[in-house]
């Protein structure tokens, strides 16, 4: 409500206003009802999605992510919409900060979301809010006079999120705050830019092919390079040979394949995350192909 209140404000012309029932909650359905009132008093479109699928049993959050994301990419698409607006705030941030490192995230993991972030082509994802904190935004609804409503299920002890949330108050007595997070994941961002331009220089001399279905590295080159490039180079290339899978391979595994490889002119080959790498030494090659 604050953003679209905010965008309003701005002076954004033709604005829609894209409201999600995922079916899961009794409520929902007077929640959409009050976004659609409040988009019809500032003259914008509102679009009301009912997830109507039948609901997993487990990962169900991340379930009706997904599903949301893909109604309203798929209503951007429709209507040549470029720019989908998110409002993420550093609360949010902080949540996922703590949940990708509980989950044994690497580096550029806990850069977390982006302000600016490219989603299934040409629709860019904005997040403006990600440096304003949960209770700035409910003083903006509040001086505007705008209601809103909290969501149950944000603290609910069932979902991993609701739990991080129920420990931020003694995490953020201790200092770690949502604003201390966010300068962190800045820090990070700065030093994985510097890190992805290194890496990009050295993978110069590394990759010799890049295919679709198949990647070729210059053995020797990749076996005697810092053990973050092979890192690096895997991850990208197991990405690229399996698109289709949202969590191709987990970071540990990649990091042990890597300290394999790093130094090791006996190394043969392995599979990893939907991908078989095949080492030939008459022409210092390791090849890399969907299994």
């Amino acid at each position: 409500m604050a953003l679209a209140h905010l965008l309003h404000r701005w002076g954004a012309k033709d604005l829609h206003i894209l409201t999600v029932d995922h079916g899961l909650r009794p409520e929902a359905g007077d929640e959409v009802a009050l976004v659609a009132r409040f988009a019809k008093s500032i003259d914008a479109k509102c679009k009301r999605f009912k997830w109507l699928k039948e609901k997993p049993k487990k990962s169900i959050q991340e379930a009706a992510r997904r599903a949301r994301y893909d109604m309203m990419a798929e209503y951007c698409r429709k209507h040549k919409i470029n720019h989908l607006f998110l409002a993420h705030h550093a609360d949010d941030q902080m949540e996922t900060f703590l949940f990708r490192l509980a989950k044994g995230s690497g580096p550029q993991g806990l850069v977390c979301m982006k302000p600016l972030q490219t989603y299934d082509g040409a629709l860019t994802l904005v997040r403006p809010l990600l440096s304003f904190i949960h209770d700035e935004l409910i003083e903006t609804c509040k001086a505007a006079k705008i209601e809103w409503m909290e969501d149950p299920s944000n603290l609910s002890s069932k979902y991993m999120r609701g739990r991080m949330r129920g420990s931020r108050e003694v995490l953020e007595r201790e200092g770690l705050t949502a604003k201390r997070i966010d300068s962190l994941i800045g820090r990070l961002e700065r030093s994985q830019s510097f890190i992805d331009q290194q890496i990009e220089k050295e993978s110069e001399s590394i990759i010799v092919k890049m295919e679709t279905e198949r990647i070729e590295y210059a053995f020797s080159a990749l076996r005697d390079a810092h053990p973050e490039v092979i890192v690096r180079l895997l991850q990208n290339a197991i990405a690229h040979l399996r698109p289709e899978k949202d969590y191709p391979a987990r970071l540990e595994d990649i990091e042990r394949l890597a300290i394999r490889i790093h130094g090791n002119p006996d190394f043969r080959g392995a599979t990893l995350g939907g991908v078989k790498l095949v080492v030939s030494r008459k022409n210092d090659r390791i090849a890399l192909s969907p299994e």
